[in-house]
């Protein structure tokens, strides 16, 4: 009876840590391609607040949003 209580509380432990970890994941919209060649996209995180990020040449940068 001791490892179905440890098997269940793994469980529940391991679907909190996913739920948790699922919350942590920004909101981004998709990649948009620009004629210079990078690509920019706008997120919000956990907090609400809104930032920018830029590709170039598979590199991800956080950018001013203009």
């Amino acid at each position: 009876m001791n490892h179905r209580k440890l098997l269940l509380s793994l469980v529940a432990l391991a679907l909190v840590a996913s739920a948790t970890a699922a919350l942590a994941v920004p909101s981004c919209t998709d990649w948009m391609k620009q004629p210079n060649g990078t690509s920019w996209r706008t997120c919000v995180d956990d907090n609400g607040k809104q930032y920018c990020e830029e590709s170039k040449n598979g590199k991800v940068t956080r950018v001013k949003c203009t």
